[in-house]
């Protein structure tokens, strides 16, 4: 088992046993002493005079004395080292600074690192352990425009592969690239996104591993995580496709937010990245567009979305309460399954909208508290833009509880409607079973009839001595017919009386 070395908060160097071929947290820019690994893939500064403190955050953050071509979201040097010094069919890139952990180890699995003393297959997380459907992104065609970058000031820019978006111009003289170094307010949307480019996005911009591991294992969990230099979001939409058989299945859309710009990740198509983007090319003019303001806008066209949902849900569900008294026969049968139907879209309606709410308001509170962490000169204006955005949160807040108070109502309406069928269907059962015991009880009192007038009639068909055949009229016989006769009578008479039939 190899051994793989750690550099701490403290500046110790400290060894310990891993699968792993290099795994680096944290390094110094400013080390005289590097430690290569066997692999030569990536090298790790190790700094024994390095400080910190216990109350340091775990996370990936910047350090004091930045490279000069970083900023406070994009690490300069792995951006241009990958535009410009990188070979198009190397795997991996060789960068004097790493601040990513290796994510072969997180998620891929593979065998050859694994120990010869373990028996059995490596461990490995390649897809989330608790998602609904996992999509895989190979099957995504490679020559679809995946990356999308957006500015207000230059509108979009398309591309199918990463390096060839930031080296794009577009309408602009400078490429994508030196646009993120230098401009705020910049947005990248990523769909489907390969475990190599995963890798190089969570190098350029400093996204921590665990981001980037609940990314490429397309965790199903909303939440809202704050690391040292961004925000992380998962808030899930649906599929908008009415004709695929995955409609209103959950789709995870991830969004990380800089102070200069936002990243956004995605595995299925979905229309809210073209339908923000449009938003803002019409409002550009009115408001001054801020990572902050995407996220807002983004969080509320994947809400508004589920608007038009509940419209018709809603429509739905008092149309199956007005009628499920009403529709008898095989008219039942189609209200049954529309109850069915409705129900399982009311269910997924709560899962969906359960979570949003919590997430909202771990906004809010996260921007209502961000202005006390910003200095005394830059706090007013801070203060100010950070109240526009909690009011924007606080709207969408209002609108998922809404939705969420009305989809419920519409759960204990179905509810009622079901039951009020169930005890319909109960009741006709019931009907049905009265009417059959009445004509089983009438059908019992007339073969009560009809058995004596048979042995009657049975005792003259035998070859026995029977009153009236040594006449050769036929008295005997009308006798005996009129006798039968007024037994029938007396025997319905008594039978009305007492409501046997």
């Amino acid at each position: 088992m190899e051994e793989a070395y750690i550099t701490h908060d403290h500046g110790k160097r400290s060894t310990s046993p891993s699968n792993s071929e290099d795994f680096v947290l944290q390094m110094d820019t400013h080390s005289p002493e590097t430690v290569d690994h066997p692999n030569h893939r990536s090298k790790a500064l190790v700094s024994p005079s390095s400080k910190s403190t216990t109350s340091d955050p775990d996370v990936l953050y910047p350090h004091d004395n930045p490279h000069p071509l970083d900023n406070e979201a994009i690490q300069g040097d792995v951006l241009r080292s990958f535009l410009y010094h990188q070979k198009e069919d190397e795997p991996e890139y060789e960068l004097q600074r790493q601040y990513t952990a290796r994510l072969d180890d997180l998620l891929d699995g593979n065998e050859k690192r694994q120990s010869p003393k373990i028996d059995g297959p490596p461990h490995h997380r390649r897809y989330s352990a608790y998602g609904e459907q996992f999509f895989e992104p190979s099957k995504v065609m490679r020559i679809t425009d995946r990356f999308v970058f957006y500015s207000a000031d230059l509108g979009s820019i398309k591309n199918s592969s990463l390096k060839s978006l930031l080296l794009s111009h577009g309408e602009s003289d400078k490429p994508v690239a030196d646009l993120l170094l230098e401009t705020n307010g910049w947005w990248i949307d990523v769909f489907a996104p390969s475990n190599e480019e995963m890798r190089l996005l969570s190098q350029i911009f400093r996204i921590h591993p665990l981001t980037t591991e609940d990314i490429q294992a397309q965790e199903s969990r909303e939440k809202c995580e704050i690391f040292q230099h961004y925000m992380f979001i998962s808030f899930r939409s649906f599929n908008h496709d009415l004709h695929s058989v995955d409609y209103l299945e959950a789709v995870n859309f991830y969004i990380i937010v800089f102070k200069t710009g936002v990243l956004t990740f995605h595995f299925q198509p979905l229309p809210h990245p073209h339908n923000v983007r449009r938003r803002i090319h019409q409002l550009k003019d009115f408001i001054h567009v801020t990572p902050e303001w995407i996220n807002y806008a983004l969080i509320d066209d994947i809400t508004d979305s589920f608007a038009p949902l509940i419209q018709h849900t809603e429509l739905e569900v008092d149309s199956i309460d007005d009628l499920v008294l009403v529709l008898s026969g095989s008219e039942q049968t189609d209200m049954l399954r529309r109850i069915g139907a409705c129900r399982k879209t009311v269910m997924q309606l709560l899962r969906l909208l359960g979570p949003k709410a919590d997430v909202v308001r771990s906004l809010i509170k996260r921007f209502g508290d961000k202005p006390n962490d910003i200095t005394n000169d830059d706090r007013k204006d801070a203060r100010r833009v950070q109240h526009e955005v909690t009011l924007y949160l606080g709207d969408i807040q209002d609108h998922i509880i809404t939705m969420l108070q009305n989809v419920n109502h519409y759960d204990l309406v179905l509810g009622r409607a079901h039951r009020n069928y169930l005890g319909q269907i109960s009741i006709e059962l019931s009907q049905a079973g009265n009417t059959t015991n009445e004509m089983i009880n009438r059908l019992t009192f007339v073969a009560t009839i009809v058995v004596p007038l048979n042995l009657v009639a049975g005792l003259f068909g035998m070859n026995v001595k029977v009153p009236g055949q040594d006449y050769k009229d036929l008295v005997w016989f009308y006798w005996i017919v009129l006798g039968m006769f007024m037994y029938v009578v007396a025997m319905v008479a008594f039978g009305k009386r007492f409501g046997f039939i």
